[in-house]
């Protein structure tokens, strides 16, 4: 039996992004809707909050340079947590106001990819970009509701990507010299499951961890896109996941409190909290943007 265990009460409405920092070995993660970044440090249970700005947090990557690049609702920013600084950058969709950023990953090659969605109303008017090293943006396609589950694959072959309303994960395949995506198809059909895919990490092996918002679970796919391993809850929302330690042994999982009852808040405690499990394999070292 999987043993889980929440050991950061910290209530997100919705939280997000689990990255390990291995220069400092601080567990990093956010909230989306009261946007901060968040620390843990695994060996004092020390937890810190880093309020950002915005009216909301899509995603984050650590950067090369040291502090992180910011994906908000009006473009990406540069941001230092210790210093509480933040400087924006650009926003791919300046003429694009009901819009936000949301979930991205880096690449390999220190890119960030991410997709954007229309804050406003539930259609399909988000957009899949990639933010090259010179802040260059390239858009690959649209027609996107909400985005989330970006991660690649070990060999850098293959992309994933899940659109949540849509219940539907996808694989590309993946060019990591030239930074290009195509051939996108099916990878996991949800529709019948109890949640929608949010976030996404990919093991050492290969095997891709799903996190069902409102599904009480997380699942293990196999590149081939069959269901390896389920991991039942003590929540509702599930939102992303992440392996962290020195090892890369542990897997933390974020969690959200959004779209709850009172009645289900009160049965649910530690709903928004910051999860630790221990699955048995290993992740990969998380890549940093290297702009």
């Amino acid at each position: 039996m999987t043993q889980i265990e929440c050991v950061v009460k910290s209530g997100d409405q919705v939280g997000e992004v689990p990255v390990w920092c291995d220069r400092t070995n601080l567990l990093w993660w956010m909230d989306v809707r009261r946007p901060r970044v968040q620390s843990f440090d695994p060996a004092t249970g020390e937890h810190k909050v880093y309020l950002t700005g915005g009216r909301a947090l899509g995603s984050y990557a650590l950067r090369e340079s040291g502090g992180m690049i910011l994906a908000q609702d009006d473009g990406l920013y540069a941001f230092d947590p210790g210093g509480g600084e933040r400087e924006k950058i650009f926003h791919p969709e300046e003429d694009l106001p009901d819009n936000r950023l949301n979930d991205g990953r880096c690449d390999r090659r220190g890119r960030f990819w991410l997709g954007s969605m229309n804050d406003k109303v539930r259609q399909d008017d988000g957009n899949f970009w990639r933010i090259g090293t010179d802040f260059s943006a390239k858009r690959f396609f649209d027609g996107i509701n909400i985005p989330n589950g970006v991660c690649f694959s070990p060999d850098d072959k293959t992309m994933y990507f899940a659109d949540t309303p849509k219940r539907m994960m996808w694989a590309f395949d993946f060019d990591i010299d030239d930074g290009v995506i195509s051939n996108r198809r099916v990878f996991a059909d949800l529709t019948t499951n109890p949640g929608r895919p949010d976030g996404s990490t990919v093991d050492a092996e290969g095997f891709i961890w799903n996190c069902e918002f409102a599904g009480k679970r997380i699942v293990r796919y196999a590149p081939d896109g069959t269901v390896d391993r389920v991991v039942e809850m003590p929540v509702t929302n599930i939102t992303c996941a992440g392996f962290a330690g020195p090892g890369r042994d542990v897997l933390y999982v974020t969690t959200a409190w959004q779209g709850l009852s009172e009645e289900q808040r009160v049965a649910e405690p530690d709903a928004g909290g910051l999860f630790r499990l221990d699955v048995g394999v290993k992740g990969l070292p998380e890549p940093r943007f290297q702009g």
